[in-house]
């Protein structure tokens, strides 16, 4: 497959330099789930899990908004993502019921008046994100961290968080996928319940894309701090546009999106399937963000996913007119509109406790399709995702 635009702008999608890289030598007990788990040396009958992730280069975005409409409240969508780009990840493993350490890292390069009120935001979102989760069962300490100005390395501003999480052995989501099992899917758009507005389900990842194709070329000249060297806002709208495919929805709106909660709803499958005894039907779960729909390949071992993708949400479909990448590319770069895939056992029981906790989170269910093994034509897990705009198989 040739090389992605998202790719021609310096981005590893799949980040496979990364997992090649560090490959033999991370200590992982479960290689076929979602992230990487080891037994706890205090407890053997635990495991633990350490996250790192953040909300990657949306910070330009919302410092281009904020330049242009002054509004600080922006920044504090910088820990929804963060948040949920790490929450999201260790829940997909079952990490759901254990206590979570949290921390975070902010590496700027802004004046000392914009520092204060970005950190301002952070520690408004972060208190409320905090009661949220409380409410919803969650048992988080945040420690702090580190805020460094990098005037040297840092062209505009870097959120991270690390989340530290423990389980019980028997609450882990292995990974042991196989041929037969069925795909379910939940809608990244739309609202969910403990959302205030509506999500555009771009999520934290594509978004060096997004903004390239997407924000006006008068910003090169405009905000030079917030580009790289040479021409790269190559789009033709502002923030507050509102073209007609997004539907009510503006551009800035829509790029800046909050990664959904996605360990809320997990939570709920996990509790709705231990009630009915029948946590084992579940076998794997995937956050599609860094690999978009693909990203499942990660979960299991020989196996195929076969699924049937319904028509991409609104921004995906803004973004591949903008841009011109293909859509074989596009459903790499982003989810296009599944923000996760569950897999397990093809029992009216499993389907129940996803549309069931889906239902009571104000998410849009669907089923995709089934795990065949895999051709063996390369090494590894297989994807054949049938899309409105032909099949591709990766």
């Amino acid at each position: 497959m040739p090389k992605s635009m998202y790719e021609n702008l310096g981005v590893d999608p799949n980040k496979t330099i990364v997992r090649q890289s560090f490959k033999d030598i991370i200590d992982n007990e479960y290689p076929g789930a979602f992230v990487n788990i080891v037994t706890d040396p205090t407890n053997k009958r635990r495991v633990i899990t350490q996250h790192q992730d953040g909300d990657g280069s949306k910070f330009v975005q919302r410092l281009l908004h904020y330049y242009e409409f002054g509004d600080d409240t922006i920044f504090e969508g910088m820990v929804d993502d963060a948040v949920s780009m790490n929450t999201g990840d260790i829940a997909a493993s079952g990490f759901v019921f254990g206590p979570w350490l949290m921390t975070d890292v902010l590496n700027l390069n802004l004046n000392p008046e914009l520092k204060e009120i970005v950190m301002k935001a952070v520690a408004r979102r972060f208190s409320v994100l905090a009661d949220l989760y409380y409410r919803r069962g969650f048992d988080i300490k945040f420690l702090g961290g580190e805020t460094a100005d990098l005037k040297d390395q840092v062209r505009s501003g870097v959120f991270d968080i690390a989340v530290t999480a423990w389980a019980k052995k028997f609450e882990v989501v292995t990974g042991n996928v196989k041929p037969g099992d069925v795909i379910l899917g939940l809608h990244s758009d739309a609202c969910a319940v403990w959302e205030q507005e509506r999500n555009s389900g771009i999520m934290s990842n594509g978004l060096t894309l997004a903004r390239s194709c997407l924000m006006d070329t008068s910003y090169n000249e405009k905000y030079p701090t917030l580009k790289r060297d040479g021409i790269f806002y190559k789009g033709r709208f502002k923030p507050n546009d509102k073209p007609k495919v997004l539907r009510g929805m503006s551009v800035g709106d829509a790029i800046l999106s909050p990664t959904r909660h996605w360990a809320f709803v997990i939570r709920e499958i996990l509790i709705e399937l231990k009630s009915i005894k029948a946590l084992h039907l579940l076998h794997g779960i995937s956050m599609n963000t860094g690999g978009g729909a693909t990203k499942i390949a990660h979960v299991g071992n020989g196996v195929c996913y076969v699924k049937e993708m319904p028509t991409p949400s609104p921004i995906f479909q803004l973004i591949q007119q903008e841009s011109k990448e293909t859509w074989e590319n596009m459903f790499v770069n982003f989810n296009c509109g599944i923000g996760i895939d569950i897999v397990g056992e093809n029992k009216p029981e499993l389907a129940y406790a996803v549309q069931t906790a889906a239902h009571s989170c104000g998410i849009a269910f669907a089923r995709l399709g089934k795990v065949i093994a895999a051709s063996g034509i390369k090494p590894g897990n297989e994807v054949n995702l049938k899309t409105p705009y032909g099949e591709f198989l990766y």
